[in-house]
């Protein structure tokens, strides 16, 4: 996976590398290969030269930061698979948001977490979410995710809740305060 995209100053920076990436994958070194933190423009050109477009762009991706222009519906059309970290944000580095106590109310509904209930969220819309922990019991919550089923009245309202805040946890200082790319 190249991790982010930043460092590239051209187009033909990003074709070059992901030539390197197919090779890596062509030499059996990989089975897939992806890329982290990609924009659009960046997907796009290094989709123009592709022989092999990624399978997965992993970019930050939770209620408070839902990624305007319709870009995870294009990222779908184009083949590229939509990994997300950084998805329990509103409930850690995001708390104090709107979702806060949404979040709560429907965990006791369905007798599980809140942080199930986010990840849930992510599996619901065909996000793959990801997080890390070190404490068995929080594994245990997250499997929890895969026990019940979020109504669509749930799913639309921690969405539109969470479009009403903006919150960005990585790269603030690449990003304008308000910007949801």
């Amino acid at each position: 996976m190249i991790h982010d995209p930043f460092w590239a100053e051209t187009d033909k920076d990003f074709q070059k590398a992901w030539k390197q990436m197919e090779a890596m994958k062509s030499e059996g070194k990989a089975k897939s290969i992806g890329v982290s933190n990609y924009l659009r423009p960046h997907l796009e050109a290094t989709l123009a030269t592709a022989e092999s477009p990624p399978v997965i762009n992993q970019i930050e991706c939770q209620p408070y930061l839902q990624r305007a222009n319709d870009f995870v519906p294009w990222m779908r059309q184009v083949g590229i698979e939509v990994e997300a970290f950084k998805g329990l944000c509103p409930l850690t580095k995001g708390k104090g948001g709107p979702l806060d106590s949404i979040l709560v109310k429907m965990a006791e509904q369905h007798n599980v977490a809140p942080s199930a209930i986010l990840l849930r969220w992510h599996m619901q819309q065909n996000v793959i979410a990801i997080t890390t922990t070190r404490k068995l019991e929080r594994l245990e919550e997250y499997a929890k995710a895969t026990t019940f089923v979020l109504s669509a009245e749930e799913i639309e309202q921690i969405t539109q809740v969470g479009k009403s805040h903006h919150f960005r946890a990585g790269y603030q200082k690449r990003f304008a305060p308000d910007d949801r790319t």
